[in-house]
């Protein structure tokens, strides 16, 4: 079977998976005489909402998107031709300004000086992306090069098409982004690092308060700096600990009290490059347990007195370990009950389970 023919298969059988699908861009890569690709999707304002990259170092891409893609000029080109592939010769009008610009620099850097790309609609709110790339010594690409790529150009946006209306493109990260914005308690996403990705207008306030927490060079540390190292163990545990659920509490220097739940935060898997959260943190206060309406909250979900007692703990930030001890139970019948509750509440990890609860009872019911 030729080679284009088996790109055209693996593209349609890769539907769905992240992972798959870069060993198909890998195949496309090879097919095109490239050395690398980014893929991924658009929203309509020019902001990728998913990157991956094949051939290149995923720090190439995060630099590129933290410094570069806003003034790429074949970005621009592109989007104003969507559905056809273009080539940097074709896409860029001011020569001897991209030869000389920053861009330029890292495109060598990460052998990706030449590009053939693409983008093309794929749903009422998304564009699907494509860069084919190759370093100086294969020199530009050519007529040829532009008519294979174009010739799996309709299968790729069918593809991606599919892949948006499968459900599949919104990542954990976004989908809670949306959730913790209803929310009235302070909602963090962070890096590994303690650098803010996200936060909802609660959390705002927090960070500009100041009395608790703090953002320094970008990074979410406590105001009280004795508790930085416990705080970065934290988001260690939260990240790279298969508890993926870590609590500390934090003291203010003008007594102020508040406790931490960090969780871990994964998204989908294969996709790199953007600058993604890696932990959700959650500040909630020493009186956030008597906020818990427990008859409401087994009127909204159907939750039973064992279920709504563990909510009550998991409000306090505490762990799992604390509340069995303090209930005398076993860890076993804890998780029971937390399998009930994702059930009840449609979420599948503890972050998404708080989120929703707290929501319970952040808002007045309507």
């Amino acid at each position: 079977m030729e080679t284009r023919t088996l790109v055209i298969n693996s593209i349609y059988e890769n539907i769905g998976d992240p992972q798959a699908m870069a060993h198909t861009i890998q195949k496309l890569v090879a097919y095109n005489d490239s050395m690398a690709s980014q893929f991924g999707f658009i929203d309509l304002s020019g902001r990728w909402v998913q990157a991956s990259v094949v051939g290149v170092d995923p720090a190439g891409l995060e630099l590129y998107m933290r410094h570069h893609v806003t003034s790429d000029p074949r970005t621009t080109f592109a989007l104003r031709h969507p559905g056809k592939f273009f080539t940097d010769g074709q896409m860029v009008e001011n020569v001897s300004a991209f030869e000389s610009s920053a861009l330029v620099e890292l495109l060598d850097r990460f052998e990706c000086r030449f590009m053939m790309g693409a983008y093309f609609a794929v749903s009422h709110d998304y564009f699907g992306g494509l860069s084919l790339m190759r370093p100086r010594r294969q020199k530009q690409y050519a007529v040829e090069h532009l008519r294979k790529a174009s010739s799996v150009l309709p299968h790729l946006k069918r593809a991606m098409g599919l892949h948006v209306r499968l459900g599949r493109l919104e990542s954990q990260e976004t989908a809670l982004e949306r959730l913790v914005d209803r929310l009235s308690t302070p909602v963090l996403l962070v890096d590994a690092a303690g650098t803010i990705r996200y936060a909802n207008a609660a959390g705002h306030k927090e960070l500009r308060q100041a009395s608790l927490l703090v953002l320094k060079n970008g990074r979410v540390e406590p105001r009280n700096v004795r508790q930085t190292p416990p705080f970065a163990q934290l988001l260690a545990a939260a990240v790279f600990e298969e508890s993926n659920y870590t609590v500390m509490r934090l003291h203010g220097d003008n007594g102020h009290m508040a406790v931490l739940t960090a969780y871990s935060l994964r998204g989908l898997p294969g996709l790199v490059g953007m600058p993604q959260a890696a932990a959700v943190v959650f500040v909630t206060y020493p009186d956030m347990g008597e906020r818990v309406d427990a008859l409401r909250l087994q009127m909204v979900y159907g939750l039973t007195p064992a279920e709504t007692r563990l909510v009550e703990h998991l409000a306090r930030g505490e762990n799992l370990a604390d509340i069995a001890e303090k209930l005398r139970l076993s860890r076993e019948t804890l998780k029971s009950q937390l399998r009930s509750l994702f059930a009840k509440t449609g979420t599948n990890r503890q972050a998404e389970l708080v989120a929703v609860l707290l929501s319970a009872f952040s808002f007045p019911l309507a």
